[in-house]
């Protein structure tokens, strides 16, 4: 049977956002090889928030209401601030293939603070779908103590295990504050900019601004990978609109597969390939999805 063009938007849309956020890391791990993770970081909410915050003025209008902005300022405190320094120290010390899965798994973090805190259930369904993540996973991230990753980078894994924590304890908040009458790309650009303004500070006040250094293209690569990140943000929430999670998540959790891909095109001689990171890869996939739908 064909699909419909009531199916067929929701999947484009979807399958952009995958594409997007899978670019998107592929230009910061070029660019962090002669910058640093913090300047990524910063370069890249500062696109975010200009983006974010005209397409909300152009659409919406804004009007400040902290009231209803307030799960997305806590998340911020989280997501993607940290999430994505995290996220990016990984991919600068064990590469795309090994940091962006292990990253990926955050909906497992999600849905443990969701039966944790919100007291939720999980069906056999779900739980299959965790067990695939946490296999998937492990798979990955057992190769980051092998003999292919330099000794001192071993330890790097924590780097991606923290940033599916913040990513994922980011998402129940930002979850509860769309229940509100928050517009989507209002409430990703309140995430953003407490993010900025928290990571912002962080670095004047230490002082960390004066070490930051970036050439002109790194500079032009992470402007970039705030453009395709920002368009990927707003494709997601044109899916999540225009066609149920069923139909959306199968194809928006396969962004890994996107950057495995495109890694062992462009960057084969940089990263690590091998049947365990890309099976674990396709575990944390399924695992994710069917988390997703259940």
């Amino acid at each position: 049977m064909l699909p419909t063009i009531d199916t067929l938007v929701p999947l484009s849309f979807a399958m952009g956002t995958a594409i997007a956020f899978s670019v998107s890391t592929l230009l910061v791990r070029l660019g962090v090889e002669r910058s640093d993770p913090m300047t990524a970081l910063l370069v890249t909410l500062s696109v975010n928030v200009v983006l974010l915050w005209t397409v909300s003025a152009a659409l919406y209008g804004v009007v400040v209401d902290l009231s209803t902005w307030k799960y997305f300022i806590v998340a911020g405190l989280f997501a993607p601030g940290l999430g994505r320094l995290c996220n990016y120290t990984g991919i600068r010390r064990l590469g795309v293939t090994i940091s962006y899965p292990i990253s990926n798994t955050n909906p497992m973090i999600a849905v443990l603070v969701a039966l944790l805190v919100l007291d939720e259930s999980l069906s056999l369904t779900g739980f299959a779908g965790a067990s695939a993540v946490v296999t998937g996973g492990v798979l990955v991230g057992s190769t980051s103590t092998s003999g292919a990753v330099r000794a001192g980078d071993r330890w790097a894994i924590a780097f991606p295990v923290l940033a599916a924590v913040f990513f994922g304890g980011a998402q129940v908040l930002r979850d509860v504050g769309l229940n509100g009458t928050v517009e989507p790309t209002v409430g990703a650009a309140v995430n953003s900019t407490t993010s900025l303004v928290l990571l912002g500070s962080y670095a004047v006040f230490t002082g960390r601004h004066r070490t930051l250094t970036v050439t002109w293209r790194d500079g032009w690569l992470f402007v970039v990978a705030g453009i395709v990140s920002s368009v990927g943000t707003a494709l997601l929430y044109m899916a999540l609109r225009a066609g149920s999670v069923v139909i959306v998540a199968p194809i928006l959790n396969t962004s890994p597969l996107f950057a495995l891909l495109i890694s062992y095109r462009l960057l084969r001689n940089h990263e690590l390939f091998s049947l365990r990171i890309v099976f674990g890869t396709l575990l944390v996939v399924i695992g994710v999805t069917t988390l997703a739908v259940v």
